[in-house]
């Protein structure tokens, strides 16, 4: 009966003593797993990012280089239109001097720009296309001057032709046409008039050369004799 008793207390006492290892192991057991589980929360969430960014730097790459070949191609576009002006404004020449040559004195028309003539009694002369719906007006404004000592009667026709040389259109500055309201169709030593008006066009085409055809006209008596006494006649009298 004794026997039995110590047993019970061995037993007793080496279950106290066991009971704290076997808390402390399970404890241990639960802190090793959580570990693991945030090592493993930590690698996924490592992977997750390498992914994102390895995703995101072949997009970004993929859009770096789309872009570089876009750039690319406008400026091989851009060298392709630059030969292509070139070789246009290259024909151009060739043309113009081809169609000069068959028609001398001729020039290329130019709208809104005052285009001098390097010629007998004119200035410059300006060009102005005025569009109306689908139609087209053609107008000019001409500066004729007397350079000389004399009383000048000048006849100037202004002649329009289209891109290989045929004439489109004409007009004959007329003495109503200036636009100083002069009666006078002659011009004093030294006088600067103007003339605007529109130009009829023979062919419905575009112009893109004019010719200017100046002649002396003739004088009037009264007009002779003014050139030979100067100012005694008043321009009243050649009226």
């Amino acid at each position: 009966m004794q026997s039995d008793n110590t047993t019970a207390k061995m037993q007793s006492t080496s279950s106290n003593h066991s009971s704290p290892r076997s808390r402390r192991s399970r404890s241990y057991y639960r802190c090793h797993a959580k570990i693991r589980r945030y090592q493993y929360l930590v690698a996924g969430i490592s992977i997750l990012f390498l992914l994102v960014y390895v995703f995101t730097w072949l997009h970004s790459t993929g859009e770096s280089t789309e872009h570089e070949q876009t750039l690319l191609e406008l400026r091989k576009q851009e060298i392709a239109v630059e030969v292509l002006t070139s070789e246009l404004e290259t024909v151009r020449s060739e043309l113009d001097t081809l169609i000069q040559d068959r028609i001398p004195g001729l020039l290329p028309l130019k709208y809104d720009e005052a285009i001098t003539i390097d010629g007998t009694y004119i200035r410059n002369i300006i060009f102005t296309l005025v569009k109306s719906g689908k139609k087209r007006n053609y107008e000019y404004r001409l500066i004729m001057h007397n350079d000389t000592l004399s009383v000048i009667n000048p006849v100037v026709e202004i002649l329009l032709f289209n891109d290989i040389g045929i004439q489109v259109g004409a007009a004959q500055v007329e003495r109503m046409d200036a636009t100083s309201g002069s009666a006078r169709s002659v011009l004093d030593p030294g006088e600067v008039r103007s003339y605007t008006s529109s130009i009829d066009l023979i062919r419905d085409e575009e112009p893109s050369y004019f010719l200017l055809v100046v002649s002396e006209g003739k004088q009037i008596p009264a007009d002779r004799l003014r050139e030979q006494l100067g100012d005694v006649i008043s321009p009243e009298a050649g009226q």
